[in-house]
């Protein structure tokens, strides 16, 4: 029989060098038509100058994982060489210089006055800022706006916990997606406020989230908030509708608010600047007096309806609020570079087991599936609930790689008593975290279950017998 010959392997796409990235920017700036968006804009060569000095950075072997990304800064946050307010600033802001100095080039600044949307230019679009980002001019954008700006123009929006990072200032970050943001969020993180030694970093499979019933909500911002809440209950969330002035915060993981509550047209949003401006704000203004962490992302993925949904967290529960948006948005979420410690489990701690409210308890974040290397053997131990214990074979192992902050994890180790102590372990992808095992442990083997869920399968449908 003739078999044709099997399909090549694809070609990785190259991505774009800054200056390709730069050329392109002032391209789509032409085709969008919309020059009211700058408060200031630089000539096409000095911006290629930045770029291709980027550019020969990369060829020497730095890392720098912003090449190729241009941004905006608003009017109101100093770049270098660039008006600002009065005075023309020698340095740029921290939150600036730390973008660009991991590979960012800065396009212009954008100005804070009322504009058309992205996508409908009889409605209003919020800032400059927002509007570059959902136009596609720029890939980032960074804003004292806020959310509503985002939600106007379907795009993401990320304002960390206040003094997380180096401003005076609340500062957002606008992008078409929340890896863009979270990557450059994580880029300059570091400001005059630590995270405590006992932040929680996770909310566990079935997170606890209020949603209001009290707010005075136009028709597409109920219906966003209705589509938002089915789909954090599809995922497992327990939702629980509130009044938000009786509850707050009190026994819940997050809040969630739809970011604005209508779409008023963009010559109502200059008439009345003040009296509009107040008017979508109204349903997040209260964030930045609680000291919350937020983060503004469209209803579905590629939603371009300009009804956003904000998650709120307590301040320094950022991770939380990142992590449950992924819902709307479909995207995998790396960790946050707070402080913490990784401990991997193998038994009675994973997800759906009997232990693992002690590490929901503790804020823990679930960091993902893992696999030892050969060199381990599961054995069963006579506890209560049933565990195994991780000695040393022959055999590789499938477990989870859990993330507590220094303070939980301090606690999560006095809860184990003997056989089981935090031992490292040797992965497949070559990393050794610390890992619930025992360092001798006698038992019946589990080798033919290749995992303690593997175990528990067999146990259940055949009952207690030898698992041998």
């Amino acid at each position: 029989m003739n078999t044709l010959p099997p399909d090549p392997d694809p070609v990785p796409i190259t991505p774009p060098t800054a200056s390709q990235r730069v050329i392109a920017a002032f391209e789509r700036l032409t085709e969008a038509g919309r020059p009211e968006l700058w408060t200031t804009l630089r000539a096409v060569e000095d911006v290629l100058v930045d770029a291709k000095a980027v550019d020969e950075r990369v060829k020497a072997g730095e890392d720098l994982p912003l090449a190729g990304t241009v941004i905006a800064v608003q009017d109101l946050i100093d770049v270098a060489g660039q008006p600002s307010g009065h005075a023309v600033p020698e340095t740029s802001a921290p939150v600036v210089g730390r973008l660009t100095g991991a590979g960012a080039v800065v396009l212009g600044k954008t100005g804070a006055a009322p504009l058309s949307g992205a996508w409908d230019r009889t409605k209003a679009g919020g800032n400059g800022a927002a509007v570059a980002v959902a136009l596609g001019v720029v890939d980032l954008a960074l804003s004292t706006g806020g959310a509503v700006p985002a939600a106007l123009n379907a795009v993401v929006a990320v304002k960390p916990t206040r003094g997380l990072l180096p401003a005076a200032d609340t500062v957002s970050v606008y992008a078409n997606g929340l890896v863009a943001a979270h990557r450059a969020l994580t880029l300059m993180t570091g400001g005059d406020r630590t995270w405590p030694a006992d932040v929680r970093l996770g909310a566990g499979e079935h997170p606890r989230i209020a949603y209001p019933t009290d707010l005075p909500l136009g028709e597409a911002a109920s219906l966003a908030l209705a589509t938002v809440v089915a789909r954090l209950r599809a995922a497992g969330a327990v939702l629980t509708p509130i009044s938000l002035p009786e509850r707050g915060f009190d026994g819940f993981d997050a809040l969630i608010v739809p970011t604005v509550p209508e779409h008023p047209g963009i010559a109502e949003a200059l008439a009345d600047p003040a009296g509009v401006g107040h008017r979508l704000a109204s349903c997040t203004a209260f964030a930045n007096l609680l000291d919350l962490a937020a983060v503004t992302v469209p209803v579905l993925p590629g939603d371009r309806r300009p009804f956003g949904i904000t998650f709120l967290t307590r301040a320094f529960e950022d991770q939380i609020a990142l992590d449950l948006a992924t819902v709307c948005t479909d995207e995998p979420m790396t960790p946050y570079p707070e402080p913490g410690e990784d401990v991997v489990v193998f038994g009675a701690h994973l997800r759906g087991q009997p232990l693992n409210a002690d590490l929901v308890e503790l804020g823990a974040r679930f960091a993902g599936p893992v696999r030892t290397t050969e060199g381990y053997r599961l054995v069963l131990l006579d506890t209560e609930p049933p565990q195994p214990g991780v000695v040393e074979g022959s055999a590789t192992l499938d477990g989870e790689r859990w993330r507590l902050s220094p303070a939980a994890f301090e606690r999560f180790a006095a809860t184990l008593k003997e056989p089981f102590v935090l031992d490292r372990v040797v992965l497949d992808d070559g990393t050794a975290p610390l890992a619930v095992r025992c360092l001798a442990a006698e038992g019946p083997g589990l080798d033919r279950y290749e995992s303690w869920r593997g175990y528990v399968r067999f146990a259940s449908t055949a009952g207690p017998r030898d698992p041998g």
